[in-house]
Order: structure tokens, then C-alpha cells, then sequence
């Protein structure tokens, strides 16, 4: 089903959560918001679960108008969509759920001293070659850690392979952190931050990444920018937010967008 290929544009991460959305859910699934609106409010959870994963909020409709949608975290989603049936409704609710997953796994990741290979580590062959991420970890009869199931991206696609735990060493935070960052940002402005620039309001940078790809050539594997942007602190713009639907100041359109909070041209040696 064609919706699955979006699912990772319907989970993000902001404030440390990872987070999908009442409109998202319904246009994944291809329901009427409203509709979608109307299963939440009649939800028949406690006060307390209410509280802890789902939250009311607005967002700008294609007329520019404030309408209500909800944020929920992948509880919220699950409860939820529990009363979507049939065969299509299965595939995208088990897609839907390891998206949220490899989020939560590569938050772990981003943030966890984790000394030995576990769900969402970064690892890469010892003998060298593409940086991967692990989304599933299999044991022999013994309990032992024997297959590691990982993630990488090849252009647009998201692949997957079943390497022996033997041959994976953790990858050093350096490789994907410093020189990766400095070399993305030093590209973004060396094209002009402002032709990428998608925000209206002067105290936040949004950029699709997508259309990053399309205009900058050498940058590195989706799933290595996405790890390394996440980290993003002074003196580049800092990280806020991932995927968040913005209206666009360069298109006539709403467009999916990191956001950054920009720091003083000074921070950047423009000045």
C-alpha cells in the first residue's frame, strides 16, 4: 500500500518524545480528520492515559485557518487504532509501530552510554564499509547475542539486512558527529541558507531535507544526516524538532521540515 511508503514522514521526534499526529494518522490510513477527531474524543481511557499521551493542539490548514489536531505519543497511537480492522489496516498499523520504534531506538541511541550493541546502536562491519543501525537483536537457544537485524538507507530506500553479531563493532560518536556536522552546515551555506530556508518567522530555520539532497551533492547517508542533525548544538543552528509541517516562505505549499533555532552569523564565521 502506497501509504506505508510515507509512514516515516508521519513520526517524529520533538522534546525528546516520539510523537505521531491525529492528521497524519488519518491521512496514512486515508480517513476523513474529522472522523479521526471524533474516535479520539470518544476514547474511553482514564483521565491519567489521556493526559500522558495525547495532547491538543492546532495547526494551519491549506487557507492559512487554525484547526484542532492531536499529538500522541505511540501508546496514544495504539489505543487508538485499535479499532482499525481489516488486512490494509494491519499492514500500516505494524509499519506504523516500527517506525515508531527505530525513532525511539535511534533517541535511545543519541543519548544513552551504551557500551555494548543493543537496539538502535550505530555499528559498522569491522572490516569497514556502511554505517548501520540495528533495529532488532536475535539470540541462539543459549540466550546468547548471535544475528543483529540492521538499517541502512541506499539513496531513498530503506534497507535491511541480518549480519552475525561477531563481525559489528560500535561505530565512535566522532564519525558521525563532528566532521559530518561541520561539513553538512559548511555546504548548506555555501549554497545559501536562505534559498533552503522554508520559515516565515526570523527565530527558526526550517529545512525539507529532501530538497537538501536534491540541490547539494555528497552528503551522506540519510540515516547517518538524521543522527548527526539531531546533535546539532552552537555554533550551528541548534536542533528543535523533526518533521514538523511548515508553510512554506519559498513554495505555495505546506512542506515536512527540520527545524533549528539559528544563531549569530558571528557563530557561523560569516560575519
Amino acid at each position: 500500500m502506497n501509504a506505508i511508503a510515507h509512514i516515516d514522514d508521519a513520526v517524529f521526534i520533538q522534546d525528546q518524545q516520539v510523537k505521531t499526529t491525529s492528521l497524519k494518522v488519518a491521512d496514512i490510513f486515508q480517513k476523513q480528520h474529522k472522523d479521526v477527531l471524533r474516535k479520539l474524543e470518544s476514547l474511553e481511557c482514564s483521565s491519567d492515559f489521556n493526559e500522558r499521551n495525547f495532547t491538543l493542539v492546532e495547526y494551519k490548514d491549506a487557507k492559512g485557518e487554525n484547526r484542532p489536531m492531536y499529538e500522541m505519543s505511540k501508546d496514544g497511537f495504539i489505543f487508538l487504532v485499535m479499532g482499525f480492522t481489516g488486512a490494509a489496516a494491519a499492514k500500516i498499523k505494524e509499519a506504523y509501530i516500527n517506525t515508531f520504534n527505530q525513532m525511539a531506538a535511534m533517541l535511545y541511541n543519541l543519548h544513552g552510554n551504551n557500551e555494548c550493541i543493543h537496539i538502535g546502536a550505530v555499528v559498522q562491519l569491522k572490516s569497514g564499509g556502511p554505517i548501520y543501525t540495528v533495529s532488532q537483536i536475535h539470540h541462539d537457544n543459549n540466550g546468547f547475542m548471535q544475528n543483529a537485524e540492521v538499517l541502512w538507507h541506499n539513496k531513498a530506500n530503506l534497507c535491511r539486512d541480518v549480519l552475525p553479531i561477531a563481525c559489528l563493532s560500535l561505530e565512535t560518536k566522532n564519525i558521525i558527529d563532528s566532521k559530518m556536522l561541520n561539513d553538512f552546515w559548511a555546504s548548506v551555506n555555501s549554497y545559501g541558507m536562505h534559498k533552503l530556508n522554508h520559515s516565515r518567522n526570523p527565530n527558526i530555520l526550517a529545512f525539507n531535507i529532501s530538497q537538501i539532497y536534491q540541490c547539494i551533492d555528497g552528503l551522506p547517508m540519510k540515516s547517518q544526516l538524521f543522527a548527526i542533525l539531531m546533535q546539532s548544538q552552537s555554533p550551528h543552528p541548534v536542533f528543535m524538532q523533526h518533521n514538523k509541517s511548515i508553510h512554506s516562505a519559498l513554495f505555495a505549499k505546506t512542506i515536512k521540515c527540520w527545524i533549528f533555532k539559528p544563531v549569530p552569523l558571528r557563530n557561523l564565521g560569516l560575519s
